[in-house]
């Protein structure tokens, strides 16, 4: 936890560059957003607990970071077990001289993409996706491929995630 209290500036810099704060977090606002970001489902009861403060504190303070878009959602991480039979997939995007507004939000009409990331170098987009099977994974980057200003696609398949 340590090496992460150094970095509490990190938040105060993602803060102030999307303009969604209007002062520096404080000790209690990092504490929590660190506490939030190893398990977004903890209750506010055991987070008050855990940081010395009122549950009424913690309610409120997470409405402030939602409010203003210091925290922007929360969202679910699959389980890594060999069972899951999900299959997970980058694909890297090259656009043909386009923005990418409108590839970007033709993407996220796509359900199995889970996260979607522009890019620089070679490649304009990176997504995430996940899907049941390879015979679904083909059929969504043939709707990737289809899209009319996408250029070139690269996918390749998670095998593991190194913890």
């Amino acid at each position: 936890m340590a090496n992460f209290l150094a970095n509490w500036d990190f938040f105060d810099r993602l803060a102030e560059v999307y303009g969604c704060w209007s002062g520096p977090l404080d000790n209690l606002d990092h504490r929590l957003l660190h506490l939030l970001t190893k398990d977004a489902r903890r209750s506010t009861t055991d987070l008050a607990e855990e940081l010395s403060v009122s549950r009424g504190t913690v309610q409120n303070r997470i409405k402030a970071l939602l409010h203003t878009k210091v925290i922007h959602r929360f969202t679910v991480e699959f389980g890594q077990s060999e069972d899951d039979h999900q299959i997970s997939a980058f694909t890297l995007i090259r656009l043909k001289a386009d923005d990418g507004k409108v590839t970007v939000a033709a993407l996220k009409r796509i359900d199995a993409i889970t996260d979607i990331h522009t890019l620089s170098g070679n490649f304009d987009i990176v997504v995430e996706l996940r899907t049941s099977s390879l015979k679904r994974l083909d059929g969504i980057l043939d709707q990737i491929r289809a899209l009319p200003d996408v250029a070139e696609t690269q996918s390749h398949i998670r095998l593991s995630t190194a913890n």
